[in-house]
Parts: C-alpha cells; structure tokens; sequence
C-alpha cells in the first residue's frame, strides 16, 4: 500500500476528497491529514508519505513553505498540488520542487484524481523495480475513441463541424451513432477500477444479436457508464434501432447484472441521434432519463420524452418551504404535524417530476436540520460527526421515497433529542423567569439572559415559549409594565417611571403601557386615585 497524506486547510475539502477515491482498490491509503504545512511535517515525524497532496494558500504554513520542506527530506515523494484557478500564477512557484502534478479545485472529478493516482502509482513501481519510467507514447486506438467520446459530451463539435481525422483515429469514421445509453449503478455498487467497464461488455457480447449495430462502452467524469449504440454511414437510424429493441436488450442488460454480479442499474435511453456532432445533446437527453430513478425507482430503463416521465400535472405555483415554520414545529415537538407537512412537501415534489428541485429543497431541509442540532447540543464535535454522517447518508439516497423516509427519521430524531433536553432544561427558564423579576429594571437581551441560563438563543426562545406561555420580551415586558403600575400610584412623572423599570424612551413606555393595560400612564393614574378616594 502506498501511503498518502492530505493537507487542505477546509475540513470540507479534506472529507471530499478522501471520500471521492475508493484507495484500497488503487493499491493506496490516507495516512494522515493536517489543516497546515506546519501541521503536516509533523505528522511526516512518524512517516513520510509516498504521495502529498496539499493545498496552496493555508494559514501558519502554506503549500510552498511545506513542499520546498518536504524537498529538504525527500526527492522521492509525489506531489500533487491543489489550487484555485485564480492562484494559477502562485501555484507556479512550486514546479521549481519538482511538484508532479497540479489540479484545480473546482475541476477535480473522481475519475480524473484517479487516473492521476495511478499514473503516480505506475511511476513509484517503476522507481521500485528500478526500470526507467516509459515515456508517453501515441495513444492507441481505444484511448483515442475514449478521449473522443469523452469530448463529445462535454464540449461538442468545434463550431458545429466534427474533426474527421480525430474519428479515423478512434476507428469511428465509418459509423454513425444512433441512441447514448446512460447507466447509473446504485450506491454500493461500486466495482473496482476497470472492473464495470469489462463486466458491462462482457454481458453485451452475450444478449447483443443485431449484425448491423456496434456499441461503444466509455465512463464520464462522474464514473458512469455510457454506451453508444452505432450502425454503418449508410444505416438508417430509426429503421436499425428502434427504441423498443433497446428497451429490451437494457433489460437483459439491467437484469444479468443484478443476478451475476449483484449491482442494481438504471439505464436512461437518449432520443434517436444521427450525427456525432449530436453526441452531447443526446448525452443530455439520457442522464435526464436516468435522473428520474428518483420518482420511478432503481433498477428501470427510462427512455427521454416518454409519457410516463412527463409530470403529473403542471405545477400551479412555485414550491417553497417555510423554515420558520419547520423550526416552530420541531420546538413544539409536534412530531404528527411535522410528518403531515414532510409528506405534503415530498408529494408536490412527486407530481413536478423536477430532480434538480429535489436537491434543492433537500438542501435547505438540511440545512434547517444542521442549523437546529448546534442549538440543543453542547458537544460541538458530536454535531459536527453528525452533520458528517448526514452528508454521507444523504449522498446515498437514490430515490425521492428514501428522501421522504430518511428527513422524517432525521426530524424526528432531532425532536426526541428535545424532549430528552426538555425537563433538565426546565430548571434553566426557572431561573430566567427569577432573574427577570429581579433585575427587571436593567437592559436585558435574549443573547445576554440565553447566555446567563447557558442555552442557546434560539433553543432558549422556544423552550421560554413552550414553558411561560408567552415569549421571553413579552414576558419581561409585562413584568416590567406590573412594576411600572405600582410606582403609577406615587408622585414620580410617567417618563421617569419608564426609566425606573427599563423603558428609556417616554412615548415608547406610553405606547407598551396603554397596549396592555387599555389605558394611558396619565389614565391609570387618575383611575386608581379615584378608586382610592
């Protein structure tokens, strides 16, 4: 196992990428992590590593600092830089190292950061059986096509036109293309490097029957598979390969991966596709397709522009959802309502049919979700694991029916945890509700008596709520006006009563006074002088 330390200064980054490679099947291990250059050699006290890779701009010690150390130690390591793209010019300053390779953030796809992993792997095994690295040759002819292919999607044709000579490189000159199969494996099935790829054609050489039809097998950065089914230039598309017999060798396909290798696919089918310059737009077309495992669940073939992926019924109003009133219901421990309101939410989700808004309101249920646990917890770092396994648990959620299912466990987990809170807290409103009655005359904030109690703002707003029956300043506010009553029945004038319990502004403790009592400070006056006679 060659091992690999990891130096990113955003925790985020260092979990994504640790968990974006699967490193046993690569022959590789995280062996240790650190937030700083600083922080990194010391970890490199009990080991150097055989790769580094580590950001540029990091505080105490950065990237540069940290390599030209590493140099100092070792000119064997393997470097791998991280930057943003604005810091292109800064990242220059670290190839004087002998930095090997430098990837930008915003770009790194799983795919790519692998192939990089092993091409360091193939240079550390050369430097360990002691043969010269090879140097890059012309690329063969499926490297060519996967290339190819793989700029199809993402770019296109160059200004519309297809670069024939790069398609006699692939061997493709003499094909057409007819439909893109996308297919998405399921969480869990994840075969080893170069592993999917063979099983996949290995399964299409035993169901494929049609003489006049070729496939051609290639990954996207994401690591999915795709497939693009093609005839001879002189084939007519619609006639070849209509979309029910695709539909049928995917389910064979579908199904003989289930029975001999245990992965659950879903293949998304483009529309009818003529020319290769069409290559990303059908590539589009299919991942759309295969986006609605979502609403129709795993293990289906889903062909773009069929009724049974069309919404329900046009959406009649954008939808939106109430973080207040999620956050009200989760205080008031209102477990049923929550539910109710859960379900309603998933179910116009189910009726628009619309995967991207799907992720978006699961965002911001997450979001809701992350922000309320720091509230009612006092140990930071279980909320942090928490949100961790959030993040890891919500990434492996395929469909919208697991969604609904994992935030109403998630919820309601987060209201039993108030409850549990609820009576040990119960004692800290107590307190609160003594303080005020004593110390009412003084300037008193929900950020300064949540701080006395030792409670967060928010949770303590709730629970004084949940618990008094009126919230914190309409509580302090009626002690405040009660006082104020009792010293209406001496001689001091209205505006230096106010002052005496907390209310500075004269208009402003005349408003308060006659909102709860009925009466002006001048009116309660005289009637209690009146009474009194």
């Amino acid at each position: 196992m060659y091992r690999v330390i990891i130096v990113e200064d955003e925790f985020i980054v260092r979990y994504g990428i640790r968990s974006m490679i699967n490193w046993e099947s690569i022959g590789m291990e995280v062996t240790g992590e650190a937030s700083n250059g600083r922080e990194a050699l010391e970890v490199m006290a009990a080991g150097l590593p055989d790769i580094l890779i580590t950001d540029i701009k990091m505080p105490v010690m950065d990237g540069i600092e940290l390599i030209a150390e590493v140099r100092k130690r070792s000119a064997d390591i393997k470097i791998i830089i991280l930057s943003n793209l604005e810091d292109f010019q800064y990242a220059k300053e670290a190839i004087k190292h002998s930095v090997s390779e430098y990837m930008i953030k915003s770009d790194m796809m799983p795919r790519d950061f692998e192939q990089v992993l092993l091409k360091l792997k193939g240079s550390l095994e050369a430097v360990q059986k002691n043969t010269p690295i090879p140097l890059p040759a012309a690329l063969p002819e499926p490297l060519h096509r996967e290339n190819l292919l793989m700029d199809l999607i993402e770019r296109g044709p160059v200004q519309g036109q297809i670069d024939e000579h790069k398609l006699a490189q692939a061997g493709l000159a003499d094909s057409r293309p007819l439909y893109l199969l996308h297919l998405s494996l399921s969480s869990g099935a994840e075969p080893e490097y170069g592993q999917g790829r063979a099983v996949i054609r290995n399964i299409l050489e035993q169901i494929w029957e049609e003489n006049t039809l070729g496939y051609e097998i290639f990954s996207d950065r994401q690591g999915n598979f795709n497939i693009i089914i093609t005839a001879g230039s002189a084939a007519h598309p619609a006639d070849s390969a209509g979309a029910g017999l695709l539909r049928k060798r995917s389910e064979e396909l579908i199904q003989r991966l289930s029975s001999q290798c245990g992965w659950t696919a879903t293949i998304g089918i483009s529309g009818v596709n003529r020319e290769w310059a069409g290559v990303k737009n059908a590539y589009a077309r299919a991942v759309e397709a295969a986006r609605q495992k979502l609403f129709m669940g795993n293990g289906h073939v889903l062909v773009y522009g069929s009724e049974e992926l069309q919404a329900k019924v046009p959406p009649p109003h954008p939808l939106q959802i109430s973080s207040r009133q999620i956050q009200s219901m989760v205080y008031a421990f209102q477990s049923r309502e929550l539910a109710e309101y859960l379900d309603q939410l998933f179910g116009q989700l189910a009726v628009r049919r619309d995967a991207e808004l799907v992720q978006i309101i699961s965002l911001e249920l997450l979001m809701i979700l992350t922000t309320l646990w720091p509230d009612v917890s006092k140990d930071a770092e279980q909320v942090l694991e928490l949100k961790k396994q959030y993040f890891d648990e919500l990434s492996m959620l395929e469909t919208l029916e697991q969604s609904r299912l994992w935030f109403l466990q998630a919820f309601e987990a987060l209201i039993q945890h108030m409850k549990e809170m609820y009576n040990s807290d119960r004692n800290s409103i107590i307190k609160a509700t003594q303080y005020i009655q004593q110390y009412y005359y003084q300037e008193i904030t929900l950020q300064s008596i949540s701080r006395l109690v030792h409670l967060s703002k928010n949770y303590f707003a709730n629970l004084f709520r949940k618990e008094v029956g009126e919230s914190f300043l309409e509580y302090l506010t009626r002690i405040r006006i009660e006082n104020a009553k009792t010293l209406l029945t001496g001689e001091l004038k209205a505006g230096d009563v106010g002052t005496l319990v907390g209310i500075q502004d004269p208009k402003y403790f005349s408003k308060v006074f006659k909102k709860i009592t009925g009466v002006s400070p001048s009116e309660y006056r005289g009637l209690v002088r009146k009474t009194d006679k």
